[in-house]
C-alpha cells in the first residue's frame, strides 16, 4: 500500500495539493524574510532612532514655557443670544469680538515666529504686557471673570438708564489687584489699596478710574487718593504707554470695584463661557438696550463692536483691536463700533467694513440710528 503524500494528508481525505496555495506560502515566507532584513537594516534603525529623538525633543520642548504670549483673531458672538430671557424676535446681529491670547511654549513660539514672517494675523508680545506677571493662572482667571461680571453690571445699568429705568449702583472705590513689574506705580501702590479719587474726581468703581486714566496721555502724571489700612494718603504716578496701542496711557494696574452693589428693575442674565475681561461691555449694553427697546437698533444688519463701558456710559479703549478687526472681516459684518482711541488701529485692519468710533453709549446709539437699514 502506497502512503499518501504529506501535502495530501494535510489537505484532508480526498484532497490534493494546490500549486497556487504553495506559491502563496512561498511568497509570504519571502515577504517575512524581506521585512526582517529591512527591520534589521542600518538605514531603518537610523531612521527610527532619529524619529524617536525628534519626538522626545518635541515633547520636552513643548513643556518649556517662554515669557511670550500669542495673539490671534477669536470668534464673534451675537450678544442677543446670550441674554436670557430675550423678550422679542432676534433680527440682525450685535457681535462681541474676542481674541485668543495664549502662553507660548518653545515649539509654539518657533512655529508662530516663522508663520508671522509671512502673515499678519498673529502677534507675539511679552507676557507681562498681556497679563500680570506674578498672579497664578487660577487667580488670573478669577480676576478676568470678575472683570467680566463688572462689565455686565455696568452694561445693564447704562442700557436700562438709557431706556428710562431707575437703577441704583454703589461702590467704594477701585481696589488694586496687581501692580505690573514695569509700572511706575511699583513701590507707590500695593495690592489691597483702594483708590477713592483721581485728579480730584471721586472714584466709586473700577471703570471710573480707568476712564480718568484714559483721559491722560503717556508720560503725564495722575494724582490718586488711596485708602490703605483705613488711612488715606495721596500719591502721584507717572503714566506709561500701552505696548500694543501707541499713544494710549497706561498705569500698569489691575483694579476691581471695592464692595460693588446694585439694584436693577429688570431681571436678565448674560450667559458667557470662556470669555473674560471687560472689553465686551459696550456690546452687552447695546444688546440689553435692544432687548427692551421698542425699535430694532440693528436694522437687520450685522453690527460688531468692542469697548469697555462705565456706569456713566463712557466707552473705553481696549487691547487686541487689530485681531478683533480681522475677526469682523471674516464674519462679514456691516459695521464695527470701536472706542475713539482705537479707531486708527481698527480702520487699518477692518478691510471694507465700516468702522465707527464712539466715546459714549449715546454716540453708539446715534451712529446705529444713522445706518441704512438692510
Amino acid at each position: 500500500m502506497r502512503a499518501r503524500p504529506f501535502a495530501n494528508r494535510l489537505g484532508g481525505q480526498g484532497s490534493t495539493a494546490s500549486p497556487a496555495g504553495a506559491g502563496r506560502a512561498r511568497n509570504s515566507l519571502a515577504a517575512l524574510q524581506l521585512l526582517g532584513r529591512l527591520l534589521l537594516s542600518g538605514p531603518f534603525i537610523i531612521s527610527i532612532t532619529l524619529f524617536a529623538i525628534a519626538l522626545g525633543a518635541y515633547t520636552f520642548l513643548s513643556t518649556i514655557q517662554t515669557p511670550y504670549q500669542i495673539l490671534l483673531p477669536g470668534p464673534v458672538t451675537d450678544v442677543q443670544r446670550l441674554i436670557h430671557p430675550y423678550p422679542k424676535p432676534i433680527t440682525g446681529a450685535l457681535y462681541l469680538t474676542t481674541i485668543y491670547s495664549d502662553p507660548a511654549n518653545t515649539v509654539e513660539l518657533a512655529a508662530v515666529s516663522l508663520y508671522a514672517k509671512f502673515h499678519d494675523d498673529v502677534g507675539i508680545i511679552a507676557r507681562e504686557e498681556a497679563r500680570p506677571p506674578n498672579v497664578p493662572e487660577p487667580e488670573y482667571q478669577r480676576m478676568l471673570g470678575r472683570m467680566m461680571d463688572e462689565s455686565k453690571v455696568a452694561a445693564k445699568v447704562v442700557a436700562l438708564r438709557e431706556l428710562g429705568f431707575e437703577v441704583k449702583i454703589t461702590g467704594q472705590g477701585a481696589e488694586v489687584q496687581e501692580v505690573a513689574a514695569n509700572s511706575a506705580a511699583t513701590g507707590l501702590l500695593e495690592r489691597g489699596d483702594v483708590v477713592i479719587a483721581a485728579d480730584g474726581q471721586s472714584v466709586s468703581t473700577s471703570s471710573d478710574l480707568v476712564a480718568i486714566i484714559q483721559a491722560h496721555k503717556p508720560a503725564e502724571t495722575i494724582r490718586l487718593r488711596i485708602r490703605r489700612d483705613n488711612v488715606e494718603r495721596d500719591v502721584s504716578i507717572p503714566l506709561g504707554e500701552s505696548p500694543d496701542e501707541p499713544g494710549r496711557a497706561r498705569a500698569g494696574l489691575v483694579v476691581l470695584t471695592h464692595l460693588y452693589d446694585y439694584q436693577l428693575p429688570k431681571e436678565l442674565d448674560l450667559e458667557t463661557r470662556d470669555i473674560g475681561g471687560p472689553s465686551a461691555g459696550l456690546m452687552f449694553a447695546l444688546g440689553i438696550y435692544n432687548a427692551f427697546s421698542t425699535t430694532d437698533i440693528t436694522h437687520g444688519l450685522k453690527i460688531a463692536g468692542t469697548g469697555t463701558i462705565s456706569t456713566e456710559g463712557r466707552v473705553g479703549a481696549v487691547g487686541g483691536v487689530k485681531y478683533k478687526a480681522m475677526s469682523v472681516q471674516r464674519a462679514k459684518a456691516d459695521a464695527f463700533i470701536v472706542p475713539q482711541d482705537n479707531y486708527e488701529e481698527a480702520r487699518a485692519n477692518a478691510g471694507r467694513v465700516k468702522v465707527i468710533p464712539v466715546r459714549t453709549f449715546r454716540e453708539a446709539l446715534d451712529a446705529l440710528a444713522a445706518l441704512t437699514p438692510n
